[in-house]
């Protein structure tokens, strides 16, 4: 385990201000091969100071044009306003399809609004204040583990804590679920898929399978035989109101059809992917960023211990904890899980002035858009607070995305959201986390927004 000396030396401005590691930009000088081959190595350092500068960029592909967004304007046209023009790309196919090829993440249209009307009843707010309380048990279980074990490493013990959440809140906590095996074949299946190569570049068909490495394979495997498992288990024991119950019940309104079989399990993996994954990275990021910074440490704590005392954090407490909202906020900024969106364009529209036409691909980059000084005060500075002194920062159509926009906006931003402050909050008042001098990880983007090397750290109790 590292050294844990006093944090010193982390990365200030003039000013004092902490600078978090941010990906690299391209200078604008690299030639082609270059520029390709720091994008295929780690696609948020594929980008150059005209995408910093300027709303949208647009570069030939293949006999069509690749236009490269980082503009709320744009973002919005493309997600929300002309949203029935533009799929997902071919590569987005064939990333996720091995694993959620007719599931939420994946499909379109109709298939995908009967899809999404399935599972949006178990992410409204009534719900939410019923799933509080279980994730209060699992913070506690969490909290004895570490008390026991103070040295951990962030991003493996996130994955942990909101890996059991994902079972107790939304799975119906089944029993005999292998969470270990799990826990590791969804991070094994997100690494080989998101890890872009070469031949991701072609414009491949959509029904052109993209390999995967022999890891990769076993894992999605594992995934599919646990996704099964739990569907024929609650098939034969139903429960009410949680996720696998609803992927079972789902019917079409107009037609009384329910879901395919191979609808339920790609729906359920996108789950294991999305529903714990992109919450583990927000607070492995928002604990480094909290350990390197103790003043924004001690006013969670006191926020909390004024609202919660030196009990449980819950559902009604998340309006009265604005500045741990606003820490949750400013990581999402910096490091939004899902640091990249693709679209393609199917039918002959106009975005920020520019033609598109049909077969025109977007890259979507709501990481540089957070980043840009053009929409951003001090767009590389950890500051909490801006989201506080200017709340029109979070509203709609704003330049924050890190869930997306429009109708395919992250079903479950509101649960992650909630997830994400009650598992600081409690934490930051609890603990001191104490991160080595030299743990200062690049962002690395495979599928998310990974911290290279992970985050060794220590949770000292108070």
């Amino acid at each position: 385990m590292a050294n844990f000396k006093p944090n010193i030396s982390a990365r200030y401005d003039a000013q004092g201000r902490f600078i978090p590691p941010h990906a690299k930009p391209l200078t604008g000088q690299e030639g082609f091969i270059k520029a390709t081959w720091k994008f295929l190595r780690n696609p948020v350092e594929g980008f150059g100071p005209m995408a910093y500068n300027q709303p949208i960029v647009s570069v030939p592909n293949f006999g069509k044009k690749l236009h490269v967004i980082t503009d709320p304007e744009g973002m919005m046209a493309v997600l929300a306003k002309e949203a029935h023009t533009f799929t997902k790309t071919a590569i987005d196919a064939r990333i996720l399809g091995p694993a959620t090829k007719e599931g939420l993440l994946s499909v379109h249209g109709e298939q995908w609004k009967r899809q999404r009307k399935s599972v949006a009843p178990l992410f409204r707010q009534r719900q939410m204040a019923d799933l509080a309380p279980l994730m209060t048990e699992v913070l506690h279980d969490f909290c004895k583990t570490v008390d026991e074990k103070p040295e951990v490493e962030l991003n493996a013990a996130m994955a942990e804590l909101t890996f059991d959440v994902l079972a107790k809140a939304l799975l119906g906590d089944p029993q005999g679920l292998d969470k270990v095996r799990l826990k590791s074949a969804t991070r094994n299946v997100v690494t080989s898929a998101g890890t872009l190569r070469p031949d991701d570049l072609v414009p491949w068909p959509r029904w052109v399978p993209r390999p995967i490495t022999p890891k990769g394979s076993s894992a999605l495997r594992r995934l599919k035989r646990a996704a099964d498992a739990l569907l024929t288990e609650r098939a034969k024991h139903p429960k009410e109101d949680d996720l696998i119950s609803l992927l079972i019940a789902a019917k079409d309104p107009k037609t009384g059809e329910g879901l395919s079989p191979r609808e339920q399990r790609d729906n359920l993996i996108g789950f294991f992917i999305a529903g714990h994954e992109t919450t583990a990275l927000t607070l492995t990021w928002a604990l480094f960023l909290v350990g390197n910074h103790k003043e924004t440490a001690k006013r969670i704590r006191e926020e909390v211990l004024s609202v919660c005392g030196e009990g449980n954090v819950l559902f009604e407490h998340m309006q009265s904890l604005p500045f741990t909202q606003a820490v949750i906020d400013e990581t999402m900024r910096l490091y939004p899980p899902a640091p990249m969106l693709n679209r393609e364009c199917h039918e002959e529209t106009e975005i920020l002035g520019r033609k598109i036409e049909v077969g025109d691909t977007f890259l979507l980059c709501n990481y540089v858009m957070h980043r840009t000084e053009r929409l951003w005060e001090d767009p590389l500075t950890f500051d909490p607070d801006r989201f506080l002194r200017d709340p029109s920062l979070k509203s709609k159509g704003s330049a924050f995305m890190p869930f997306g926009a429009g109708p395919r906006i992250c079903v479950g931003a509101a649960f992650a959201t909630m997830e994400a402050v009650m598992a600081l909050a409690t934490l930051v008042r609890d603990y001191e986390i104490e991160i080595p001098e030299s743990c200062y990880p690049r962002p690395l983007m495979t599928v998310t927004l990974r911290p290279e090397g992970g985050v060794p750290a220590q949770l000292l109790k108070r």
